[in-house]
Formats: structure tokens, sequence, C-alpha cells
């Protein structure tokens, strides 16, 4: 099955090379780098956020290549921001534009471990985008470089083969531009080393923007995410055909597993996100809310305490010290209480996020967390009892700076304070507190901008991940063929 959908994405990639004439030309980005560590596993921001590449364990070599039209678009500190203002008219751009990129990476901690992490063609025309393949990609209105994660897909783990139709914001007809609308919709694959093999994703949005050519916006977007289908251990092959697809899409009840019958087919997700963004001459804000629910208690607000939080700063200077900063509050404890009844019925609570009985991975790529890193992956802190992420219960507190020390050095700094309560079905006790911090840099050499030099300092303090500390070397070269 991997084979043939390998072949079926190899050759979708291959349409931009027959069917078009102008592509843009490949570069490249070449990275060798090592890791060393001391303590128990690598601290959680070396290996938090970044796709799934780096193991937990023993200290590490490894080296990456990318390949493909986007390498700007590579690295940590790279932000797509999807619900900010247009820096130009695409009405006008009435052409196909193909962008496209492979990625292969390697870790060696006693032996080789080869991924390919990113394969993938976007198609784009006017305001409408078709990508294949799997592609490194977030989604959310938090500012990525800088933020804890997005509280449902944060690029913690490996990304996921799928194919995604979207669109850029368009206007409102006889709006003038201040109502803006965008859209989403795709469908992906999970691996097959799963509790469950092999189930879908399913995920769509909505978003509306007002504003217009006004220095604040709002905007306000929904989210929904599903696995569905697959091979269960204990209920074998589950219903994956059309009719079972338009109840994920719907969220309808399923008619064959107990759970489902009475409640919906698969294991849905969501989110509403609101922001408010201010750009004056000097200075950007933007303050940002993330709700989440997986049933029907979180879409009725019964969840209201939890969510992620955030305000961010940024200088429009050139190359300030501070170029941007950052505070975010998570909070993931309610969960809609312990339980409510109706006449003596349990029906609602405990909403467990990220477990589900069905799909007992969790939501998980490989073993980490798809969304806030906060909430435990497995890969990091494993269990051996049926459900696979031992903490969804917490506080957080987190910070992040970015800006330039010189011309040619950049720093960016995270730091996070932690108040873990792990599940209600199995509290830690005592808590565990956590202090994780990372102090990373990227030097550019003068005499040649394609070489490029980073470094990372990160620690863990504290019961929860620590005490760890560890490093990170790198060499960079990136260029045109």
């Amino acid at each position: 099955m991997f084979i043939m959908r390998f072949k079926i994405i190899f050759f979708l990639l291959t349409i931009p090379t027959i069917g078009f004439s102008q592509l843009p030309s490949p570069s490249y980005q070449l990275e060798l780098g090592a890791m060393g560590q001391g303590g128990t596993q690598k601290p959680f921001w070396l290996i938090s956020n970044q796709d799934g590449q780096f193991d937990p364990g023993q200290s590490s070599l490894f080296g990456g290549l990318y390949v493909g039209s986007e390498v700007e678009h590579q690295g940590e500190w790279f932000h797509n921001p999807m619900h900010e203002i247009p820096k130009h008219d695409t009405i006008s751009n009435k052409k196909i534009t193909v962008d496209y990129g492979v990625e292969l990476f390697n870790r060696y901690n006693g032996s080789y471990d080869f991924q390919l992490n990113q394969y993938y063609a976007d198609f784009s025309w006017w305001r409408f985008n078709l990508q294949v393949g799997a592609k490194s990609e977030t989604f959310g209105n938090q500012y990525d470089p800088l933020s804890s994660g997005s509280l449902l897909y944060s690029g913690n783990g490996r990304p996921i083969p799928k194919v995604a139709a979207s669109s850029d914001y368009i206007p409102l007809p006889l709006s003038k531009g201040y109502i803006e609308f965008r859209g989403y919709l795709s469908h992906g694959w999970f691996e097959k080393d799963r509790y469950t093999e092999s189930p879908y994703l399913h995920h769509k949005n909505v978003y509306v923007r007002v504003g217009g050519d006004l220095p604040i916006h709002a905007h306000y977007g929904f989210h929904h995410y599903a696995m569905w289908g697959g091979v269960s251990p204990v209920y074998g092959q589950v219903p994956d055909g059309l009719e079972a697809y338009k109840k994920v899409f719907l969220v309808q009840r399923g008619d064959s597993i107990q759970n489902e019958i009475k409640n919906a087919y698969g294991n849905h997700l969501g989110s509403r996100n609101f922001g408010i963004d201010y750009e004056g001459q000097a200075f950007g804000l933007q303050l940002y809310w993330q709700t989440i629910f997986e049933d029907n208690s979180g879409k009725v607000w019964r969840n209201i305490k939890d969510g992620l939080w955030g305000l961010a700063y940024r200088n429009r200077g050139r190359k300030p010290l501070v170029k941007r900063a950052l505070y975010e509050f998570l909070h993931t404890k309610d969960q809609s209480g312990r339980h409510h009844k109706i006449e003596g019925e349990i029906v609602g609570g405990n909403d467990n996020y990220f477990n589900n009985y069905l799909y007992a991975s969790g939501w998980t790529s490989r073993g980490y967390t798809l969304g806030t890193p906060l909430i435990t992956s497995p890969a990091i802190r494993k269990t051996s009892s049926g459900q696979k992420l031992i903490n969804n219960r917490l506080i957080a507190h987190h910070l992040g700076l970015t800006g330039w020390l010189k011309n040619n050095l950049r720093y960016r700094m995270l730091f996070t304070y932690s108040i873990n309560y792990g599940t209600n079905a199995n509290p830690f006790d005592p808590v565990k507190k956590d202090y994780s911090l990372l102090a990373g840099f990227h030097y550019r050499f003068p005499n040649d901008p394609t070489w490029k030099l980073k470094a990372k300092l990160a620690g863990d303090f504290g019961s929860m991940y620590g005490p760890n500390l560890g490093v990170f070397f790198s060499l960079q070269k990136t260029a045109n063929f």
C-alpha cells in the first residue's frame, strides 16, 4: 500500500516537468551537524516543533538535503502568516505557478535512520492552490518561529502526505475588500505503524477577515480535523468508503462500532481561532486565541477555560536588537470537567485531549503529537498503558524573543514554564513542574552569505523532562544549482 501511494505521489510530482514550460529553478539547502546531551534525553526545545526529525535519545550526528523551489521557506525561523495582509495584489496573477521540493534527512544514533521528510508539489492559480505530497506546515494564527506551537497542528510531528485544495483570502463581492474569506480542504494518509493501522486524515478550515485597508484587522477561523478508517486490532477494517467520508465530513454517527453509533464516526478535533492584528509604521501587534474541542461538550463551550492565548510584537525596523517578542498562555486542565451527567448518565466531560479509544496511538505522527508539543509526545515520555499520551492536562507560560546582535548574527530565545497534571484517569501525584529554555544563534558568513553557522544551547530543569542539557551545532549551505 505504501509503495502504491508513493508511486502515485511521485507521478504527480513529475506533472510540473511535463505540463509546464516555465518552472522556478531549483535551489538546494545542505546541512550537516551534531547534537550532544547530558541527562536522560535531549532537551525539550531541541526536539520539539522540528517535524519529528530528532530522536529524544542519545547524542547524534545528522545531515539533511532539501532540493526545490522554496529554499527560503525551509527552517524553523520561517513564518507563513495565513491571516496577515497580502503583500501584493494576486488578482492579476492568472498564470499557473508551481513550487516543489524534496527533503532527505538522516540521523545517526549508533545506526543510520534515513527519512524522506518532504516530497510535494504546489500548483497555484489566481487565489487558488492545489498541494500534493508531504510538506512541512503548520495551521493556526500563531507566530511560528517563537510560538510554543499551534494548539492542533504545530509542525511537531512528521509531515503527513495529503492532497489539499485551498484559497488565499478572496474579497466578498460589494464589500470593497473589507470582508474576505479563505478556505482549505485536504485528505491525508497516516503511517501504517500505529495501533489502528493506516487511518486517514480529514482537515478543513474556513477563515473570515475584516479590515481591508485599515491598520487594524480582525479574523476568525474554524478548523475541523478527523482521523477515520484504518485497520483496528479489535474491530478489523474500519469503514472507509464514500458513505464513511460523508459521515466524517458532516460529523455524523457511525453504524458499526458501538461508541461511534452513540457519538460520531471517527476521532474528531476542532479549534476556533480568533485574532486582532495592528500594523503601524513602526511596529505591529498580534493578539490571538485558539480554542480546542474533541466532543460536543467542547463545541458548546463547556471547556471555555482551555485554549492558547498569545500576544506578539513586531518591530518593523530592518535589523533591530528585538525584532519579535511573544508571550503565550496555554491551559488544557479543564477538559469540560471530569464528567457531567443528565439523569444519572455520564454524557460528557473528561475530553482527554489527543487520546482516543479506537485510535489509541493518539493525535500523533510517528510518536510525536501533531498539536502543541506541551501535550507530551509518546516519543518523549513512553507508557505501557493503552492510551499513549500520558500528559494532556497542563498550564504553561511561554516567552519568545528574536532579533539581531550584529548585522550577520541573529538570535532566538525560548523560555517555557509548565505545570503538568497528567490525565484525568492517571494524574501525576505530585504534579510535575518544568522549565525549558533555548538560546539559538544563526551566523551568516559575510564573505560568502550562502554559508551559515547555527548553534543552540538548551536545557530542561524540573521533574517533567529534566534535568537535561544539550548543544546543537550545524553548518548550512544554501545556493542555486
